[in-house]
């Protein structure tokens, strides 16, 4: 109730400045969901995935806190895991502005940001201060600049691996140039091969296994697609973000941002990654634990996409546009859901929409 009065004086302001005074509000007063949210838990949405226990399937999608700024007031907003970043080996300013538009009639965002960030060693500081009884992934991405993007992941995973519960490779974002060139099969092969090799070192030097999730585009071919999971598959990566942002205008946008360059994100993408999670679920047999993201607005659209495969689903654009309370809404409707279909528990549902 409080959101839907601020939000119309939100969104009067330029999308970016909103966004960076939410981050600095949050920052500030990380204890404020404790007032307004009650973070109740739902044994029927508990799930141990990678030796993690997530006490929901709902998290954080990367983006929103690029700089580990407020992970503690998320993390009391009823998020189960949140995901920080991306984060870049050097600070860099990203892309020209204006770079973030706000689609209001279609519940929806285009950015073309640039992995805009302060660099590692100031995101590391901040992690150093939040709880660590949380699940904490963190995105990295290489630098604008950088000449040799492999060095670039490399140089992170070191030093990043032993701070995360999980880390992820974004190789798909569409605002840095030629970055989703790693998707294809020769590059991609090469580029985990060299992933995984890092991994099981670190691995050994920290006594500690770091899962590995690789986030993808929602704009590749069947073919693409069916490339990619076979590549995933031979070099064992641990999980499937699906997706990221997309490229792709539907003519059905209403808002007179709809031709801004940039990924496209929020209700617009909901049907695109719901294909795409469908297919790789298909594609590697339901082996690798798959996250869904892309237009979920609602506890339906979560268990849309754990029906299609998703194991967990991260959020971002609803947060906008809904509010602080949104996660514990959607939290219980759909533990709801999940016992009306008679499963005990939501692990029981992934995946039957693609079995079919």
């Amino acid at each position: 109730m409080i959101y839907k009065i601020l939000r119309p004086i939100i969104f009067k302001l330029n999308p970016e400045t909103a966004h960076n005074f939410a981050i600095g509000f949050l920052k500030f007063f990380p204890n404020l969901a404790t007032i307004f949210i009650g973070n109740k838990k739902f044994s029927n949405l508990s799930q141990k995935l990678f030796g993690l226990d997530f006490t929901s399937p709902i998290g954080m999608a990367a983006g929103f806190d690029k700089n580990a700024e407020a992970i503690k007031a998320l993390h009391q907003f009823g998020f189960a895991f949140i995901e920080v970043g991306t984060v870049t080996p050097k600070a860099q300013s990203g892309n020209d502005k204006p770079r973030m538009f706000r689609l209001t009639q279609d519940e929806a965002i285009i950015n073309r940001l640039g992995f805009n960030n302060k660099g590692v060693d100031c995101f590391l500081k901040n992690i150093a201060t939040c709880r660590k009884n949380l699940i904490l992934g963190i995105n990295i991405g290489k630098n604008k600049d950088s000449e040799d993007a492999i060095s670039d992941y490399i140089f992170l995973m070191e030093k990043c691996y032993e701070h995360s519960s999980y880390l992820v490779l974004n190789i798909s974002s569409p605002n840095t140039k030629n970055l989703r060139d790693l998707q294809n099969e020769d590059q991609l092969d090469l580029f985990l091969a060299a992933i995984i090799s890092k991994k099981t070192e670190l691995q050994k030097l920290h006594n500690k296994n770091i899962p590995i999730w690789l986030k993808i585009a929602p704009d590749l071919t069947f073919e693409e697609q069916e490339k990619i999971a076979a590549t995933i598959l031979k070099n064992k990566i641990d999980a499937i973000i699906i997706s990221n942002t997309t490229i792709f205008r539907d003519d059905n946008l209403q808002s007179s941002y709809a031709a801004q360059v940039g990924g496209l994100s929020g209700k617009p993408l909901f049907e695109k990654s719901n294909q795409v999670l469908s297919n790789f679920y298909k594609l590697t047999e339901g082996k690798i634990p798959l996250i869904g993201v892309g237009g979920i607005a609602s506890a339906d659209d979560i268990y849309t996409k754990i029906k299609l495969g998703a194991s967990l689903v991260q959020i971002y654009s609803a947060f906008i546009y809904q509010g602080f309370g949104v996660v514990e809404k959607m939290t219980e409707e759909l533990s709801e859901m999940v016992e009306k279909d008679g499963f005990a528990n939501v692990s029981e549902a992934v995946g039957i929409y693609s079995r079919a």
